[in-house]
Parts: structure tokens; C-alpha cells; sequence
């Protein structure tokens, strides 16, 4: 009995100290500033509400119209690339929600790259980073996501290759701990090669 007390007070407090390690990663994360200049705003696809974005998912759209206003005013000109396939339960795909929603805020439609076959991070990111390198050689990019999903987009823009600094949108625990808490398994399967 002693055995078994002992391997569950061990494996609980690894489990606690990973979650409290994730969330100091994504508090870190979240802080640290873009560097100006990018070439593109990547902005990851989430779940939607029939064909319109879901409020994390907005979250993301509107902190990318920002860094956009942010980087016109410091005289660059970056193209959006929103990237996100269509999901078993959602009407279109995330990437024509989100070049809607974004359009109907003013941005041009020549402006809006859209990689509509990824269904993860990974793919989000791996399938960007070809899209952008056959345009732009050399070029850099912001990945704009939400604040509990800074950590794994991080990780994954650096297994795709993508010179990318990693902008949240929010802070970690804007939507509520079962995100974080989800994307803190996300991560660890991540880092495991199995997500």
C-alpha cells in the first residue's frame, strides 16, 4: 500500500509541477514583444460557430488587425496568412472565416493568404512555412494565437523552420483553466512526437 501511495503522490506532484511550469512558459509566452517587420501575420485557425469565428478564435483575428495597424504605423506592409481546414462539426473552413471576418474589418483581399488544409499546430505551421517561403524567401513572421496556445505554436513554428516571433493574443487564462489545462497536454504530447 505504501507502494502504491508513494507512486501517486510522486506522479501528482510531477503533474503539478509540469502544469505550473507550462503556465509560467505561457505567462513568459505571452510577454515577450514581436520584434516589428515581419513579412507575414500567421494567424492560426481554432474552432468556429458555424462559419464565423468562436471567441477565442476572434480573440486571435482582432490582436492580428492590431499588430497589423501597429506595423503599417511603423511602415511595413505585412500579408496576412490565416491557416485552419474544416472541421468534422463546422460549415466552412477556418480559413475562409477568418479572410471574412478580416475583410469586413478593411483588410484588402490581396493582402490574405489562406492555407486551408491543416487540422492541427503542426500542420498550421508546417504548411504556412512552405506557403511563405515559396512567395517570400527569407521571410519572417509573427504567429498570432491565443495566450494558452503561445507555448506549443512556439514549439511548432521551430519544428517547421519558421523564423517566427509568437504574439498572444490574450493572456493564458482568458478563456478559462480547461484550455490551458488542455493545451498543457497538447504540449507534452508535442514534445513527445505524438500531437
Amino acid at each position: 500500500m505504501h507502494v502504491l501511495l508513494t507512486a501517486a503522490v510522486l506522479i501528482c506532484g510531477f503533474v503539478l509541477l509540469w502544469l505550473l511550469g507550462f503556465l509560467g512558459l505561457a505567462l513568459y509566452q505571452c510577454r515577450r514583444r514581436a520584434p516589428a517587420g515581419s513579412d507575414y501575420l500567421v494567424v492560426l485557425g481554432a474552432a468556429l460557430d458555424g462559419c464565423e469565428p468562436a471567441a477565442p478564435l476572434a480573440a486571435r483575428l482582432d490582436a492580428a488587425l492590431d499588430r497589423l495597424a501597429a506595423e503599417e504605423a511603423a511602415g511595413h506592409a505585412p500579408l496576412v496568412l490565416v491557416t485552419g481546414g474544416k472541421g468534422p462539426h463546422e460549415q466552412c473552413t477556418e480559413a475562409t472565416a477568418m479572410a471574412r471576418y478580416l475583410t469586413a474589418r478593411g483588410v484588402p483581399a490581396g493582402r490574405i493568404r489562406c492555407e486551408e488544409r491543416a487540422v492541427n499546430t503542426a500542420e498550421n505551421l508546417r504548411f504556412s512555412a512552405a506557403l511563405m517561403a515559396a512567395e517570400r524567401p527569407g521571410y519572417r513572421c509573427t504567429v498570432v494565437t491565443n495566450g494558452f496556445h503561445t507555448v506549443r505554436s512556439a514549439l511548432a513554428a521551430r519544428r517547421a523552420g519558421a523564423p517566427a516571433a509568437v504574439l498572444g493574443a490574450d493572456g493564458p487564462l482568458a478563456h478559462g483553466p480547461y484550455l490551458l489545462l488542455r493545451e498543457a497536454v497538447g504540449t507534452a504530447l508535442a514534445l513527445l512526437g505524438r500531437a
